[in-house]
């Protein structure tokens, strides 16, 4: 029962027993005084009588007319004339019921007990006997009656408005309870909020101490984040740039060519300064660091002047004047290049000191199947071609799939007839030591050219027609109905890209969706890039918070570089993360990257927060990442 019906029913409860204590005293004492005025009517009356009647000689007949006259003027129950030998002369008595609404019970209730009035009648010096007078004591009782009735319907409108008045200043004063049931709720997420502190003495000290147990947690979760960031960056940084060190990016490659989508625009770009040893020589080592610490932040400063024509992005210092940049799901690599060269020009005129540095890059499409190896032959390859020709850059923009769509308008007539009527899904099981799902992941296939085709495919040509968040909504749908036709207890993961998270009509049209589909909304897992969520962190927590209202699951994929330095991760309440298979590839044989994710798992499930691995690729990992506290694994044998 609620704070404020119980409040009602106190009220009621003490009004109604202070109303009835007063009633019960009151009606006993007016009873008491009406008895006492009744019986001095009485007494009064008949010594009236008995005068009117002891005057002159009066006959006996007489007697009974005045009597009789005296008894239909008034309102009397009995006037009896009895002589002095006991024996009644004369009778007058109401034997009749008269009309009432007074309820049999409340005449019981009151029962007036009123003696009658006694006078002696005579003629001269003779006693012709005693008169007795009763009044009828009906009008006592509707009175009383209408006292009572008056007294309930008082009770009713003083408990009605006691009892607004009591809900009005409850709410205001529970308002703080109000919080601090929303605050426990949260922790019960893994969700730490803080409060203000109110006035109410009671709930200071509550709040104070649910304040302090957040910020404790907040505390241990900074502690844990500053720790695991530390940990990720000694092995798999380059200590100058901040960039991924050699082995880590080889990592990173071996994962994208051995697991990514291999219909996709993946672009690998390899940047070398050339003159570096002739610099080196004429400078120290201070400003020659400093050439390289600058020109790591030109290339990343690249990346957003493409923003928009890829989908993910990587860089790693391969050597001391050797730097790689990884783009998933990528736009023309010539136009890419271009940009790149213009970045490059940029950089070489800031300083004089730079007049004899060469900076050239070359550029391929990943191919599918292709080893690590392979591929970074194939780059090397073009990288000395070009510093023989003198030449800014190199591009080898053959690519190994090529879409029979030429042009914007053939791309979105495909697109949206292969949304309307020819969208798959390939679902592949996320599943625990055990062998049981967690989930399903699924991703999106369309029909285009008289094939299914993965996202990576066509995703680069969706994203330059701005048709990414209608394909994410597709798709959502898509699930919808399959978990409806299914009836399907089993719960499907869907990528959502940046387009999506960032777009609010997207967000309130997925929201609208899946509050629609409110059963089937239950097994709907909603997942975003770590690169996204971390870039764009307040987007992301509107995104979290806004569809896990529709009582969706929300998660991280790809995670791993920028998981511990999101803030105020406990707020989300988010439900598991996927980490990145550049993390996971080999990890049997990687000491630090067990180190890494152990830590990471420890700290994912002090939030609540189930912990996946992406592309796992033996058993021997498998293994090893089921043992550092991992909850499930995604294989690639399952998936292709």
């Amino acid at each position: 029962m609620s704070l404020v019906r119980q409040l009602w029913l106190s009220v009621i409860l003490i009004l109604l027993a202070s109303s009835l204590t007063n009633f019960v005293i009151s009606t006993y004492f007016e009873r008491k005084n009406l008895q006492e005025q009744l019986y001095l009517k009485n007494v009064d009356d008949v010594n009236s009588l008995a005068m009117m009647l002891s005057q002159d000689d009066r006959q006996l007949t007489d007697i009974q007319l005045l009597i009789s006259a005296t008894f239909d003027a008034g309102h009397y129950q009995r006037i009896e004339l009895i002589n002095p030998e006991g024996n009644s002369v004369f009778l007058r008595e109401f034997k009749g019921e008269m009309e009432s609404d007074i309820p049999a019970l409340a005449k019981d209730f009151f029962n007036f007990q009123v003696k009658p009035g006694i006078a002696q009648v005579s003629s001269g010096w003779n006693r012709i006997g005693t008169l007795h007078l009763e009044s009828h004591s009906h009008y006592l009782h509707e009175a009383l009656w209408e006292r009572t009735q008056a007294f309930f319907l008082s009770f009713i409108v003083i408990s009605l408005i006691a009892g607004a008045i009591g809900s009005f200043v409850l709410h205001f004063l529970l308002k703080p309870l109000e919080m601090v049931v929303e605050q426990a709720h949260r922790f019960s997420e893994k969700r730490f909020m803080m409060l203000p502190v109110p006035r109410t003495t009671e709930f200071a000290k509550v709040i104070t101490a649910m304040n302090s147990l957040a910020q404790r947690f907040k505390s241990i979760i900074e502690d844990g984040n500053k720790r695991l960031d530390e940990l990720r960056y000694k092995s798999q940084h380059d200590d100058l740039t901040g960039l991924a060190n050699c082995e880590a990016f080889e990592t990173l490659l071996d994962a994208q060519l051995k697991y990514r989508d291999r219909e996709g625009h993946n672009v690998l770009f390899m940047v070398k300064i050339f003159g570096m040893n002739e610099i080196s020589l004429r400078l120290d080592k201070q400003k020659v660091d400093k050439i390289i610490v600058d020109f790591a932040h030109v290339i990343q400063d690249f990346t957003k002047q493409i923003e928009g024509r890829y989908t993910d992005v990587r860089f790693g210092r391969l050597s001391g004047s050797e730097f790689a940049i990884l783009l998933t799901e990528a736009e023309d690599i010539q136009q890419l290049s271009d940009i790149l060269v213009d970045v490059v020009r940029t950089f070489k005129g800031r300083s004089r000191d730079l007049y004899d540095l060469y900076v050239l890059h070359a550029g391929v499409y990943l191919a599918p199947d292709e080893s690590r190896t392979t591929l970074m032959r194939r780059v090397q390859s073009l990288l000395i071609e070009a510093s023989k020709e003198r030449a800014l850059a190199l591009i080898d923009n053959k690519l190994t799939i090529v879409a029979p769509y030429n042009d914007d308008i053939q791309w979105r007539k495909a697109l949206n007839a292969a949304l309307n009527d020819n969208i798959h899904s390939v679902t592949f099981p996320v599943v625990k030591k055990d062998g049981s799902a967690i989930h399903y992941q699924a991703l999106m296939g369309l029909e285009l050219d008289n094939e299914v085709r993965k996202g990576g495919y066509f995703v680069h040509w969706a994203r330059k027609l701005d048709m990414i968040p209608q394909i994410d909504f597709k798709m959502i749908e898509f699930i919808l109905n399959k978990i409806e036709q299914e009836s399907s207890a089993y719960d499907y993961a869907i990528l959502l890209s940046y387009e999506t998270m960032v777009s609010e009509p997207s967000l309130q049209r997925i929201s609208q969706l899946l509050t629609e589909h409110s059963a089937a909304a239950q097994h709907i897992c909603l997942e975003v890039r770590e690169s996204v969520a971390s870039s764009n962190f307040e987007l992301f927590r509107h995104f979290t918070l806004t569809l896990k209202a529709t009582g969706c699951k929300i998660g991280l994929k790809r995670v791993g570089d920028s998981f511990s330095t999101l803030l105020d991760l406990q707020e989300l309440g988010l439900d598991y993360i996927k980490i990145d298979s550049a993390f996971v590839f080999n990890v049997a044989i990687n000491a630090s990257n067990q180190n890494f994710l152990r830590g990471l798992c420890s700290l994912a499930h002090s939030l609540g927060i189930v912990v996946i691995a992406d592309g796992v690729t033996s058993k021997e990992d498998a293994d090893s990442l089921y043992e550092n506290g991992f909850d499930g694994i995604i294989s690639l044998m399952q998936q292709f």
